[in-house]
């Protein structure tokens, strides 16, 4: 559903981005992520029905309503400019859960001034066997961030969709 001119995207005290108003959809911080790359890592999932090519895989940390340690593979492919991705991977949370994610989106260098510097969109699926967890098993997310090609760290910010009402 896209916005319209009466519609407007409003953060709460509680973190919670109002973005349908009429409708009482939101999204809820999860965490923030930051990633690195680590040469030579073997990938941990499959390619079969990734998006694209495999890249690399590596590490990293979570932080926020969930707390812990991710590990990714990146899979590639680019179409008119535009590099359509699929980061895939699990968390492991500093309570012990595991949490499998597929995130499917696109990345785009926006400023031509900086090739390197890239601005990624995704959506993402969670599963988890976990009870503690597995309220995501219901979620769909939004995660988006940048990706520096230069330095090859990412910075994402991760999003629950949840109903308000």
């Amino acid at each position: 559903m896209a916005l319209n001119h009466t519609q407007s995207i409003v953060k709460n005290h509680e973190g919670v981005y109002n973005m349908t108003p009429q409708t009482g959809t939101t999204l809820k911080h999860l965490f923030e992520a930051r990633f690195d790359y680590r040469e030579g890592q073997e990938p941990s999932t499959s390619a079969e029905g990734k998006v694209g090519e495999y890249i690399g895989s590596g590490d990293g940390t979570v932080t926020g309503t969930i707390n812990g340690t991710i590990k990714w593979d990146l899979y590639e492919a680019i179409d008119d400019g535009v590099c359509l991705t699929n980061f895939a991977g699990t968390i492991e949370t500093e309570d012990g859960a595991i949490i499998h994610y597929d995130a499917r989106g696109h990345g785009k260098v926006i400023n031509l001034d900086k090739p390197n510097q890239w601005v990624m969109v995704y959506g993402v699926k969670f599963s988890t066997e976990d009870q503690r967890y597995d309220w995501l098993n219901a979620t769909l997310g939004v995660w988006e961030g940048e990706f520096d090609m230069e330095t090859y760290k990412h910075h994402y910010q991760v999003y629950a969709h949840v109903n308000s009402e």
